[in-house]
Order: structure tokens, then C-alpha cells, then sequence
């Protein structure tokens, strides 16, 4: 689709090279989606309100600057508008009407008090794909609830099923929901501009909310119990079909996770540990009489891995053919030969904080392989006069947007 949005990122690579993306999204959900697309190539456009987005303003900072921005914004340019106002509105008209893609995370109905509804927009620019990410979804008695990643994690059923058996429900350590949602918002775009290829052109008006694609990845928990009635509970790090399966406490105080869902793999597992009876015992050769069996299968386990460091299971492991695989925190993660290796962790220059490191483009393409530009820009509305230029704005205009304090410069 072409546009006049200026600064086309010539340099951009990736599969989405030449796709437009307009966000004005809030802290995560919103502008994860967009970077995803961002890391694939698109030239993505944030609007910031005029006082910095709000993740600006959290996670960890170093020497006064926030890392966790540096992430969640890669590979944007940034526009600092407040879209509530005239001015700020009409922006995200002019931004639209030549995009490929515009996607927020507002409470539903905000952005349509603004004048900024599917329709409108859609009016002008007929290719149009709209992404809308919020804790309840567009419709449903809930839908006007405030929605954030925490509530979707309890609401969906996650973490009811995650923890210790007598723990409380957990929560992750990271906003799990949201980033479940940002993929699932990412695929669907890449979905409704394949169908615009197909349909003459028309786009599409996307809806998704911060609950349902955490559920969609819950496996057959809702099928058990709508037919046997079953609840899952939480089991710690046991599985509730095959055993063994856990995570383990090793001697130096590291742990390693194992999976043997398949009869040969525990087999090969207990003949590994030194427990053949085990391995050889008619009563436990499938996963539903192991299950019946879990302590001791569990147990014995747990007791070897117990005795040995986390190197040394792994290499008898390794040997022996046994699905595991270590535990890591980060710092071995950093320091480990096939992350290395596979570029898993890319290096970027910061022009504050000098070289930083984070998570690389997930997708590998062998043709048209992604990369992540820079880091989320430190400077609110980095980009805003190169933006409006673009947009045919005159330097009055500009000027009167700033007294209007629609604009931040």
C-alpha cells in the first residue's frame, strides 16, 4: 500500500518492509504488537502523550533512564500528541489515512469519543487494518471494565491452575497476558493484510481481548470439564497426563527440568538414574499406570538429581538420551554457547546508555530476515517535527499545535 508518510526506513528489513503501522497504545499489550510488526520491518509511528508514555515511568532504570522502554518501543519513531485534543485527534487522521495498520489498547469506546472509530478512518483510507486490544474485549457486560495483564491472568483461568498445590494462585513475574495478546495481535494483522490482498483492497476491523488468547493456550483444561466435569487445580511443576515430569533440585542448588511424556523417554530416564527395577516394571510401563504411581516415580527422580550439580545430571542426561534440559536464570541464559550462537540476544547502540542487549526478532526468514533497528528512542517525541513534515504540516501549524499543547516538541 503506498503512502506519503515521510522517511519510508529504506534501510528497514524484514518481510512487513514498506507496511505503515500507527500505534497509540499503552503500556504493553498495544505496543508490543507493534513491535513485533517493527522487528519485521514495518515503519511504525507511536504517539506518546506530550508527558511520556507511562512505561517510561516503570520497570528498572539506569543513570535515570528506563530499560523496560527500551524494549517494549524498539524500533519505533516516536510522535509526541495528545490525541483527547482537536489537534491531536486530526494527527491520527492525517497518520491513518495513508497507514496500513492502526492498533490501540484504550478502553473501548475512547478512541470513537474522539472522533477516531473504525468507520471514520476507514472512510478515508478503505485498506485500513484496525487492531483494538483490551481486558474484556469490544462486547460483554465487562467490556467497560479497566483491564490490565494481572486481571486477564486470574480471569482466564491461568493462574487458578498455576503454583503449588497448597499455594496460592500465581501470578508471572512479567506481563504474560498482554504479551499472549500482542503476538496473537501481531498474527492477525499479518491475517487481515492477506485478505486485503485478496478482496480488492478492503481491510479490516480487528478486536481482541487480554483474556481469551491466554485460554486459547491452556490445552484441553476447558474440554475436560465441559465434558467430565473436571477443574484443574494446581500441581506445581507436575503434569497432570505423564509422569515423570518436573522441575528438579540439584546439588549445588540449581535445578533441572525434565519431561518424559513418552514410555521409551522414561524408560530411558529411570535406566539413566540407576533405576532399572524401575524401567522394567510391568506396572509402570505407560503413562496412566505411572500417573497412578507419581510419588515414587517422582521421587526417585527428584532423590538423583538431588546428589548430582546441574552439569553433571545434564550430562548423564545428554548421554542417555533424556528430554531435560536446565533451568536458567538470566545470567546463564547470557552466558550460554547455542543463545550465542543463534543471535537469540542482539546487541544495540543506545545513544544515552551506550550498547545494550535484548531478545532478538523472534521469526526466522530466510529470505527477508527481520531485525530490531534500535532501542525505544530516550527523547519524548523524538520524531515528531520529522513526522509532521511528512504530513504536509506547515510550521505554523506546527507552532499553533504547541501552544495548544497538542503537541510536544
Amino acid at each position: 500500500m503506498s503512502s506519503s508518510l515521510n522517511n519510508s526506513r529504506a534501510d528497514a528489513r524484514g518481510p512487513l518492509a514498506g507496511i505503515k503501522v500507527i500505534e497509540v497504545g499503552m503500556l504493553f499489550a498495544g505496543p508490543m504488537a507493534s513491535a513485533y510488526l517493527a522487528d519485521m520491518g514495518a515503519d511504525v509511528i507511536k504517539l506518546e502523550p506530550p508527558k511520556g508514555d507511562e512505561v517510561r515511568r516503570m520497570g528498572r532504570f539506569k543513570d535515570g533512564e528506563p530499560l523496560w522502554w527500551r524494549v517494549t518501543n524498539r524500533g519505533k519513531r516516536l510522535l509526541a500528541a495528545d490525541i483527547r485534543t482537536p489537534g491531536g485527534a486530526e494527527i491520527v487522521r492525517r497518520l491513518t489515512a495513508t497507514a496500513d495498520v492502526f492498533i490501540e489498547n484504550f478502553r473501548p469506546g475512547k478512541l470513537a469519543s474522539w472522533g477516531l472509530d473504525y468507520e471514520t478512518l476507514s472512510a478515508t483510507n478503505r485498506g485500513l487494518v484496525m487492531l483494538h486490544i483490551s481486558g474484556f474485549g469490544q462486547t460483554g457486560p465487562y467490556s467497560t471494565r479497566p483491564g490490565m495483564g494481572t486481571l486477564a491472568e486470574g480471569f482466564s483461568g491461568f493462574a487458578h491452575t498455576t503454583g503449588e498445590p497448597d499455594g496460592p494462585p500465581t501470578l508471572p513475574a512479567y506481563p504474560l497476558a498482554d504479551g499472549v495478546a500482542a503476538m496473537c495481535g501481531a498474527m492477525s494483522i499479518l491475517a487481515a493484510i492477506v485478505n486485503r490482498g485478496k478482496n480488492g483492497g478492503i481491510g479490516d476491523e480487528i478486536e481482541i481481548s487480554l483474556y481469551e488468547p491466554l485460554l486459547s493456550l491452556l490445552g484441553a483444561m476447558a474440554i475436560d470439564y465441559d465434558q467430565l466435569g473436571v477443574i484443574g487445580m494446581r500441581r506445581g511443576n507436575r503434569s497432570t497426563w505423564s509422569t515423570p515430569r518436573n522441575t528438579y533440585e540439584t546439588s549445588d542448588h540449581r535445578w533441572i527440568a525434565v519431561s518424559a511424556a513418552a514410555n521409551s523417554g522414561a524408560r530411558r530416564l529411570f535406566n539413566a538414574i540407576g533405576r532399572s527395577d524401575l524401567a522394567d516394571r510391568s506396572d509402570l510401563q505407560t503413562n496412566p499406570q505411572r500417573m497412578q504411581k507419581l510419588e515414587e516415580c517422582d521421587g526417585a527422580v527428584a532423590d538423583w538429581v538431588r546428589q548430582h550439580t546441574q552439569a553433571e545430571g545434564l550430562d548423564v542426561f545428554e548421554k542417555a538420551g533424556v528430554v531435560a534440559g536446565p533451568v536458567y536464570d538470566i545470567e546463564q541464559l547470557f552466558a550460554d554457547k547455542h543463545v550465542a550462537a543463534r543471535g537469540t540476544l542482539v546487541e544495540l547502540a543506545d545513544p544515552v546508555l551506550g550498547k545494550v542487549r535484548m531478545q532478538g526478532v523472534v521469526p526466522r526468514f530466510r529470505r527477508a530476515p527481520g531485525e530490531v533497528r534500535w532501542p525505544g528512542r530516550p527523547v519524548i517525541g523524538q520524531d515528531t517535527c520529522e513526522i509532521l513534515r511528512g504530513l504536509n504540516y506547515t510550521e505554523d501549524e506546527v507552532e499553533d499545535l504547541t501552544h495548544q499543547g497538542a503537541i510536544s516538541l
